[in-house]
C-alpha cells in the first residue's frame, strides 16, 4: 500500500510541474484548470482511501 502512495505522490509531483510549466510557457488558462483538477482528485483520493482505512482500523 505504500509503494502506491508514494506512485501516486511521484506522478502528482510530475503533472502538476507540467502544469504549472506549460502555465508559465504559453499563459493558457486551461492549464489553472487542470491544476485545480489534479489537486481535487488527488484529495479525493486521499480522503475515499483514509476513510477506507479508518473503517477498517474501527472494525478489526
Amino acid at each position: 500500500m505504500f509503494g502506491f502512495w508514494r506512485l501516486w505522490l511521484l506522478l502528482t509531483i510530475l503533472t502538476l510541474g507540467w502544469a504549472i510549466t506549460c502555465f508559465v510557457l504559453t499563459r493558457n488558462r486551461l492549464y489553472l484548470r487542470y491544476i485545480g483538477t489534479i489537486l481535487r482528485w488527488s484529495g479525493g483520493l486521499v480522503v475515499v482511501v483514509s476513510s477506507f482505512w479508518l473503517l477498517f482500523r474501527l472494525f478489526s
